[in-house]
């Protein structure tokens, strides 16, 4: 199997490379982009398996990348984890209704971060929020309210 490509799109460089050191361990190839516009440059020219995105970052924010990625025929079935420290029922919503496959909130596990990486590299997406207001009380919520 190829290793996979992530992009991550993180504005805070100490917890970029965290994430970056963390995949890359599992054998992940992992991209950098600080900000949302050199997010979606990297896509297009990255080809990535997976993105994470921050909600908040300069130039353009996640929510603004990820209504950009999923309106693009190329990018629209690439799997797209948000990541960030609002616990805001109203970010979860939203990130769920522009077509995020996941949402985690910092702090997180590295661990956590990786099982659901790799959930979300195998093909195992999730659809619907059962309950957004579980994101609210913890630091590790999936858009359908699965944890593992």
């Amino acid at each position: 199997m190829p290793q996979p490509r992530v992009l991550v799109a993180e504005d805070d460089r100490y917890l970029a490379a965290l994430v970056r050191q963390t995949l890359e361990g599992h054998g992940m190839k992992v991209t950098l982009a600080q900000n949302g516009e050199d997010a979606l440059q990297r896509a297009d020219s990255d080809c990535p398996d997976l993105l994470i995105l921050d909600v908040s970052m300069p130039i353009l924010d996640g929510f603004d990348v990820l209504r950009s990625l999923k309106a693009d025929r190329f990018h629209r079935d690439t799997p797209v984890m948000m990541l960030t420290a609002s616990r805001c029922e109203r970010d979860v919503r939203r990130a769920v209704s522009n077509g995020a496959s996941d949402f985690i909130t910092k702090p997180f596990r590295p661990d956590q971060l990786v099982k659901r990486v790799k959930r979300l590299l195998s093909g195992v997406h999730f659809e619907s929020a059962s309950d957004p207001k579980r994101a609210v009380g913890g630091s590790s919520w999936t858009v359908a309210g699965y944890l593992a």
